[in-house]
């Protein structure tokens, strides 16, 4: 396996092979790393590894040497999830401790289409490079605010934002807009997306991508100030719904149809 040091805390592993889309992924890497940071004020991680993944194992590769040991014996619990998941996936993040990971297929990997949540959430790309590059986007993104613990409609929003901030590009389909306007998604209690019901899926993160497009757009502060440290998920929901006009309680109550009235008409 080869590296290439990105900057302080940023390093990049690849098999020889994989040397060309690999220049491309450091670059977008390093600099979705300092666009996160000039755009929200995110600091970079001090440890941050990515890797062009040729394998659902290769999970396990960056993982420090005690967490190695508790994946081991942990395998049942999360092996068969990675397994599913890994014909799918153009990439995936994952935090350990104080080191984060970013692991992006080559193109060779990648499914020949979207996966049916993908469908239904974004527009076609031109071609394997443009997926590329938008999923290390995509990944870096909840690498570098991974330690917040952010709700998942903020996360997955802020990295489909981020990815349209980054390229200056619409990714997300238009009639996801008026899907939101017209049959809201009903809240669910906890913070684990329902991954069988794809259609609740797609309405969820679809909701959190307009949501943090809409706080990106009117209330560019108050994204900064939630991204500068870690909350309670209470908290940070109570400071949206404030700004929004509602009550702490009514954020989902009424949420959607501020955000589909602002974009009423809009790409």
């Amino acid at each position: 396996m080869e590296s290439i040091r990105l900057g302080p805390g940023l390093n990049l592993y690849y098999q020889p092979q994989d040397r060309a889309v690999a220049q491309q992924i450091g670059a977008t890497t390093a600099a979705t790393v300092e666009f996160v940071g000039k755009w929200w004020g995110v600091p970079a991680p001090e440890d941050l590894r990515v890797y062009v993944m040729t394998a659902w194992s290769d999970l396990t590769t960056h993982a420090p040497g005690l967490w190695r040991v508790w994946l081991a014996v942990l395998y049942p619990l999360w092996a068969p999830r990675a397994k599913r998941i890994w014909p799918l996936a153009g990439g995936w993040e994952q935090q350990f401790g104080a080191r984060r990971t970013v692991g992006i297929k080559p193109p060779r990997l990648l499914p020949a289409g979207d996966s049916p949540m993908g469908q239904r959430l974004f527009l076609p790309v031109s071609g394997p490079d443009e997926k590329v590059a938008h999923t290390t986007c995509h990944e870096t993104t909840h690498a570098v605010t991974s330690h917040l613990k952010l709700p998942s409609w903020l996360k997955e929003g802020l990295a489909m934002v981020a990815v349209e901030r980054f390229f200056d590009c619409q990714t997300v389909r238009p009639g996801t807009l008026e899907r939101l306007a017209a049959e809201p998604p009903v809240p669910r209690p906890g913070d684990r997306l329902p991954d069988q019901d794809l259609d609740a899926m797609a309405a969820l993160y679809a909701r959190g991508y307009w949501l943090t497009r809409y706080l990106d757009e009117t209330h560019p502060q108050l994204l900064r100030d939630l991204l500068a440290r870690r909350r309670r998920r209470p908290e940070l929901e109570a400071q949206v719904a404030a700004a929004c006009g509602l009550e702490p309680g009514a954020l989902w109550a009424g949420i959607d149809a501020i955000v589909a009235g602002h974009f009423a008409g809009r790409p």
